[in-house]
């Protein structure tokens, strides 16, 4: 990929989740050329120094660089971190402007699944549809709506955060303040709980899945009992949008063969005045848990790489 002076041109892009940070630098056709990852820290600052050291590791030593940031949590039109519940002391910060400062390159920041939604639009699944949810169940859950080929941000860049809708009046208290939001029921680290609950002390949500894979019924009793909360969240979203198509993305759609049948009985369920023909299509991401760092190297918009700002070299 070269810039418009011809001088070899990388885009890098960044998922800063609540436990990890994902990290590609992308080839042609919005694909992985390298990929790296790292624990995410606490505090803005420390969060900042960790994203230069891994720009320059993923950076080549010659050439120009674009570079995105889609981080979890409310993301301002601004840039600013509204607040991010599954993040420890990065409310209030500009991670992005930051960062640009630090680097001395532009950078784009936007809310991480809307990173991930423009890139299933140009590049993944959801290329040829017109509506559509996205859904990145991880740490927390995020999500981003899909309308005319466009991501929705809503009149302050805050919409498509469905971890945060009550799906149980009065239920968990969340990390957010509230009680009984999604992703205390329908996120990895629900899925954690729900295995420590029901199956013993130190059991995992990998230990449920290895177990399912292995043939274990208490195992899938569990991923059962999580998937009827996930779908309970997607046909909440469905209701209120219509969608053609929803994509599954974050650590979890790792193991989405084992969640699409239970997921699309229980919705079978839920969803009232559809038959099985007019359900929405659910669908794993065709990038898995990278689709949010593929779509950060994006920039602002689906393709739109003036949203990056000039390419430039590192600081």
């Amino acid at each position: 990929m070269r810039s418009t002076s011809g001088v070899p041109l990388t885009r890098l892009g960044f998922d800063v989740g609540g436990t990890k940070i994902l990290g590609v630098a992308t080839s042609d056709g919005g694909a992985a050329a390298r990929t790296l990852r790292e624990a995410t820290p606490a505090g803005a600052d420390k969060l900042v120094d960790t994203l230069v050291a891994m720009a320059h590791e993923l950076a080549p030593a010659t050439g120009q660089v674009t570079i995105g940031v889609g981080m979890a949590g409310f993301i301002s039109t601004a840039g600013v971190v509204t607040v991010s519940p599954n993040l420890v002391g990065v409310d209030g910060a500009t991670i992005g402007a930051d960062l640009s400062a630090k680097l001395g390159v532009p950078v784009s920041f936007d809310n991480e699944v809307n990173c991930a939604a423009r890139w299933e639009l140009q590049y993944g699944a959801a290329q040829r549809i017109r509506h559509g949810v996205m859904v990145a169940v991880g740490t927390g859950i995020g999500g981003a709506f899909m309308v005319d080929g466009e991501v929705l941000r809503g009149a302050n860049g805050l919409a498509g955060e469905p971890g945060h809708m009550i799906v149980e009046a009065g239920g968990r208290v969340c990390l957010c303040g509230r009680q009984g939001c999604w992703e205390m029921y329908a996120s990895g680290s629900a899925l954690n709980r729900l295995a420590v609950e029901r199956l013993g002390p130190g059991v995992t949500g990998p230990d449920v899945t290895a177990a399912v894979r292995a043939g274990d019924a208490g195992a899938q009793a569990v991923l059962n009992e999580f998937s009827h909360w996930l779908a309970l969240g997607i046909s909440n979203l469905c209701v209120l949008t219509d969608p053609d198509m929803v994509v599954i993305g974050g650590g979890i759609s790792e193991d989405w063969d084992l969640l699409a049948e239970p997921v699309d009985e229980h919705l079978g369920d839920m969803l009232i005045g559809r038959t099985s023909e007019s359900r929405p299509a659910v669908v794993r991401s065709e990038a898995g848990e990278l689709s949010a760092a593929l779509g950060a190297a994006l920039g602002g918009a689906a393709g739109d790489s003036a949203a990056l700002g000039k390419p430039s070299q590192l600081a």
